[in-house]
């Protein structure tokens, strides 16, 4: 399938790629780490983004396996990153290009 899309999505969607595989390198030399708390992802992301990408099955959530009652919630940052991308989240894109990326991501009947 061919689709024409305008320059300015494209160089943002190779940005982003860009983006996303220094930070996929910068966890795999252990300079950043992989996972981020609950609290960390909600004010980064948004609560109500990170609660609906979980309930979407986009990001799966990681409990603290010690036991408690009330252990730590972990959400790995690249599927968080990810998420950004698949939900249209980028904010810096004009509205045409935010059309044209609904256009793409979303399901074709």
């Amino acid at each position: 399938m061919i689709i024409a899309i305008s320059e300015e999505l494209l160089f943002k969607l190779v940005e982003f790629a860009e983006n996303l595989g220094r930070k996929k390198e910068r966890i795999s030399l252990f300079k950043e780490s992989q996972f981020i708390s609950q609290n960390q992802a909600h004010i980064r992301y948004g609560k109500g983004n990170v609660t609906k990408w979980v309930k979407a099955g986009i990001v799966k959530k990681y409990k603290d396996a010690d036991g408690k009652l009330r252990s730590g919630v972990r959400y790995d940052v690249l599927d968080l990153e990810s998420a950004v991308f698949k939900c249209n989240y980028m904010k810096e894109l004009s509205p045409l290009a935010k059309a044209e990326m609904r256009e793409i991501i979303s399901p074709v009947p």
